[in-house]
This record gives C-alpha cells, sequence and structure tokens, in this order.
C-alpha cells in the first residue's frame, strides 16, 4: 500500500479517566452506584495540574500511554514532559519504564478550589460504575446465532415456548430478542443478511432470566437527578443511517448509543448525563465533538450543569440542529468515483487541464484498407517530446485499428462505460504517471485514505476526486502542494 509521507496534526484526546461512557450492551446489569476515584493535585510554574495514579501494564511505554490521557499531552507536549519529569523525580529514563511501575500522568491544568481535597493534595472524582452480575457467557450458553435469510420472521425463528396459543410472538420472546439483539427495535422489521441472537428455551428456567429481561430500568440513581437535552424520541433508522454517511465522509466517529456521563464539579452531586439514542454525538477528524440537538432542543434548554460538564471535558464543544447536519452539502453529495461520466471528452479536457498535454477530442485520420481509403475519428493527445496517443471509445476495430498502429500511432483504449476511477488510472498510467487508488496518509498515528486517484510525475502531483474532502486531508495535500481536482 502507498502511504504519503507522514505529517503530525494536532489532534485533542478525551480525558479518559474523567468522563465514564457505558455503550447499551444486552448483558450490562442494572444495578448502578456512583463510586469515587482518587486524583492528586501537583502544582507547576504556578498552575495547579489534575494528575492520575498509573500502573504500567505489559507491552507499554510512556509515549503509549501519553496519547490515552490527558489533555496537556496533545495541546502541549513539551510543557506535559516537564512537568511529567517534575512529579515523577524518580524516574530517570523516561523511555525505560517497566511493568509494574507506579507513576503519575497530569491530566489537565485545574482549579484547585474547585475540588475539595480529602487529604494533602489528594482529591476524589465521582465515577458511575454498573454491576455484571449476568455475564456474556452465561447467556450465550443458552442462545445461538441465526443469518437472516429471504421470509424469515421472528415467530418462524422462534421455540413454541416464547410463542402464544395462537403463535404470535410473546411479551416475554419479545423482551428476550431485543434485549439480545440491541441493534434491533421492532421484531417485525428484520433484514435479509443480518445475524441475530435466538433464544433458546432453556434460557426460561435460569434464575437470572427475570432480571435479564428487566434490564434497561433505572434503579439506583432518580430520575429528576439524571438530567438529559429535551430530545424524547430516539432518532430513527433513517435518520441514522444519514449520520453514519456524514461521519464517514468527514473522517469521524458517531456515538449512538447508551448513555455518556459527566462528573460534577462537586462530588456531592449525581453525575449527569445525555442519552446518545436521543442525543447522538459525532467527533470529527480531530477530534472535536459536536452535540446534535432535536428540533424543540437548544443549548439554552439543556440544563446547566450538564453543559457546563460537557464543556469542562470537551474544548471547543458545539452544538447543532440534528437537521443541520443531515441537510449538510456534504450528504447531498452523492457523487463518487465509481459513477459513469455523461462526457468522456469533457472529463479528458478537465484531467489534462493544467498538464504539458494537448487533448483534441475529434480528430479525422485517413486509414487504407484493402487499397480503400476511409476516414475514421479519434482524440488525441499530443505532447512536443512524444508520440501521439489516440483515444478510441470502442468506434473503430479490427483492421482500421491495427493500420493506425501500423503508422506509429499509440492507442489508448477507454470504452464509454468505464467509470471516473478507471479512466484516470488508465489515461495518467499510459502518460508515464505513478498512479495510486485511494491513497493513505498519516495523521496522529493513524492511518486514513482519501477516496480518490494520485498521479505524480516529476514535480506534477495531482489529485482527484468527486467526494468532498475532510479537513486533516486539504491540510495534508496543500502542505505536500498537491493540485486537487474536483470532478463534478
Amino acid at each position: 500500500m502507498f502511504f504519503f509521507r507522514a505529517i503530525i496534526i494536532r489532534c485533542f484526546v478525551i480525558p479518559v479517566v474523567l468522563v465514564f461512557f457505558t455503550p447499551y450492551a444486552p448483558f450490562s446489569a442494572t444495578g448502578v452506584k456512583t463510586s469515587f476515584k482518587k486524583y492528586s493535585l501537583f502544582t507547576y510554574d504556578g498552575q495547579t495540574y489534575l494528575c492520575e495514579p498509573y500502573l504500567v501494564q505489559k507491552n507499554e511505554w510512556l509515549y503509549k500511554i501519553f496519547r490515552q490521557k490527558g489533555e496537556i499531552s496533545a495541546s502541549d507536549f513539551p510543557l506535559f514532559l516537564k512537568i511529567f519529569k517534575t512529579i515523577n523525580p524518580r524516574i530517570g529514563n523516561i523511555d525505560a519504564i517497566s511493568p509494574g511501575s507506579r507513576i503519575m500522568i497530569p491530566l489537565k491544568p485545574v482549579d484547585k478550589n474547585a475540588y475539595e481535597q480529602v487529604g494533602n493534595g489528594t482529591v476524589e472524582v465521582p465515577m458511575l460504575a454498573f454491576s455484571t452480575q449476568i455475564s456474556p457467557d452465561t447467556v450465550s450458553r443458552h442462545t445461538y446465532k441465526h443469518e437472516v435469510k429471504a421470509g424469515d420472521t421472528v415467530s418462524e425463528l422462534l421455540s413454541k415456548e416464547f410463542l402464544t396459543s395462537k403463535g404470535n410472538v410473546s411479551k416475554t420472546g419479545e423482551q428476550a430478542v431485543l434485549h439480545l439483539n440491541p441493534d434491533i427495535k421492532d421484531i417485525n422489521y428484520i433484514y435479509q443478511g443480518a445475524s441475530i441472537v435466538i433464544p433458546e428455551p432453556s434460557i426460561l428456567s435460569q434464575p437470572w432470566f427475570n432480571k435479564f429481561i428487566a434490564m434497561g430500568e433505572e434503579e439506583a440513581l432518580p430520575a429528576k437527578e439524571l438530567t438529559a437535552p429535551p430530545n424524547p424520541e430516539p432518532i430513527s433508522r433513517a435518520e441514522l443511517a444519514h449520520l453514519k454517511r456524514y461521519t464517514q465522509l468527514i473522517q469521524g466517529h458517531l456515538m449512538h448509543q447508551g448513555k455518556l456521563f459527566f462528573p460534577p464539579e462537586n462530588h456531592e452531586n449525581q453525575p449527569k448525563f445525555i442519552d446518545l439514542s436521543q442525543t447522538p454525538v459525532i467527533s470529527d477528524d480531530t477530534g472535536k465533538k459536536t452535540v446534535l440537538l432535536g428540533p424543540d432542543a437548544t443549548e439554552a434548554s439543556m440544563d446547566p450543569n450538564l453543559v457546563a460538564a460537557m464543556k469542562a471535558y470537551w474544548q471547543d464543544l458545539k452544538f447543532k440542529k440534528i437537521n443541520e447536519v443531515l441537510n449538510a452539502d456534504i450528504l447531498s453529495n452523492t457523487q463518487t468515483m465509481k459513477d459513469v461520466p455523461k462526457s468522456q471528452e469533457s472529463l479528458i479536457s478537465i484531467l489534462l487541464t493544467g498538464t504539458p498535454y494537448a487533448y483534441d477530442p475529434q480528430v479525422y485520420l485517413p486509414v487504407s484498407l484493402n487499397n480503400v481509403q476511409i476516414t475514421v475519428s479519434l482524440g488525441r493527445i499530443t505532447h512536443e517530446h512524444t508520440p501521439d496517443i489516440l483515444i478510441n471509445s470502442g468506434s473503430v476495430y479490427g483492421s482500421a485499428l491495427d493500420a493506425l498502429k501500423n503508422q506509429g500511432y499509440r492507442i489508448l483504449d477507454l470504452p464509454t462505460d468505464l467509470n471516473f476511477e478507471d479512466i484516470c488510472i488508465r489515461l495518467f498510467t499510459r502518460l508515464g504517471y505513478q498512479v495510486w487508488k485511494d491513497p493513505s496518509f498519516n495523521v496522529a498515528r493513524k492511518v486514513k485514505n482519501i477516496p480518490g486517484v494520485y498521479a505524480e510525475k516529476g514535480i506534477e502531483k495531482l489529485f482527484l476526486t468527486r467526494t468532498p474532502l475532510f479537513k486533516s486531508a486539504t491540510t495534508f495535500l496543500e502542505n505536500e502542494k498537491i493540485d486537487v481536482i474536483m470532478l463534478r
């Protein structure tokens, strides 16, 4: 695989030790309790920093840990190293830490008065914990997987123990299927090719079954203290599909399952949360977050304490209406390199603009066949120092084509059913360029692909695409002085 020369682009790392995310899973128990995790406060150069005690694990090294922790290492890495060395004086060589070493990781600058200290420089931060009395392995012994085929229905796949006397799915059967398959919202709608988990009758006799099908009800925390944005309806399947498409186009990540908790500054208050099925969050390719609100919700209508908690842990947080994203220009642009151009001649003219090659979409050439003179029409690419190249879309074949080759012409076959990608690859390859499809580059130690075709010869660098580029890709192409040609 071809990789562009790597460049470093700053990204923001979520302070994972302070935000607790529990995606919905069918095996999550309902018991919820608040626990507290201890952190330390250290002062460096007049600023107080929140620091986490950390036990180094096997196959970990310091820079790997840095990438996973806190804000400072992403925004000001030299400062991060200075603080780390100051609060870990026993670490002589930062590249030689070993498993079992206890170190202190500086996470973020804080106001020391915002925390109630329980000891000398020690503070407690509330975390939400879930009990796990029912394990996935326990449940899997009483289920099996099935790939949905055309004509399948849930009532036909379930044993009679999960059906009513009339053959319909019972309430217990419906609850079991929905809990085993969180992606299914309605058991009347299953799709061919999907893999679903089917309960076996033996699950009904298990002592934990009643607790299992009762999962999902809040037990430990009063509803009035778990404040979510006023958006009561979960997003629809169609909206979710469009949001996934959008995040894919911007090389981002969509959080849309479970609840996302934010611990308050005062541990006497209960943690705040948002329900991601109602209020999804998009993380773009730089790590910045956007909270998507329903039609009746605004930032001002949300619990101000929740908003403050969110902004405390996410830099440059934005709020948008879901409809703003669903109606974005980038979503309405469904053009891809797999489309077939309406005019091949126009496309070739655009592709060769800015190159040293000239293109005439229609030239008439005489050909002698069996002492009979005929005229054929082809496109022609010319260059001062190379033989002409004739573009044949399939109108010339057989002896006529052989006669042209005998006259010294080079022939490039471009049938009319070729798509944008194939035309770009064939054309620039014939012209002597090095060509890559969907090239990759490194950003923040991750490999990302840019949809399109990259062509390079000497100082000429071209990138051809029909898809709007995400931010880090645009930055990379500009830094590498690569000309972008958007093929509409």
